[in-house]
């Protein structure tokens, strides 16, 4: 399962601030995705995969200043939320959460 195009969500990462994203592009297990709630060019491709719980890889990249951050997983049963961790090259890192508005 994929997200599904014109779907917004809420990425919160801890230390960085809150922005919205909305999905681009979807086939099959993977997705396209960029930003609308900020000015900034990021694009993201993420990939949902699932079993018996529902994981979510999603990548952020800025061409521009040769920025890249990456984000994994997992779905939380009761609510759809995507909660895990994300690094970027800049050496930041912490928490993030994925809510569909």
């Amino acid at each position: 399962m994929s997200l599904p195009v014109g779907s917004r969500w809420t990425i919160k990462r801890s230390s960085v601030g809150t922005e919205t994203i909305e999905i681009i592009g979807s086939q099959g297990e993977t997705f396209t995705a960029k930003y609308v709630s900020t000015t900034d060019p990021s694009k993201f491709s993420g990939e949902v995969g699932s079993r018996q719980h529902e994981v979510i890889t999603l990548k952020q990249h800025n061409v521009g200043p040769k920025y890249v951050a990456y984000h994994s997983g997992l779905r939380e049963a009761s609510n759809g939320t995507y909660t895990g961790s994300w690094y970027d090259v800049a050496g930041n890192k912490g928490d993030f959460s994925l809510v569909k508005q």
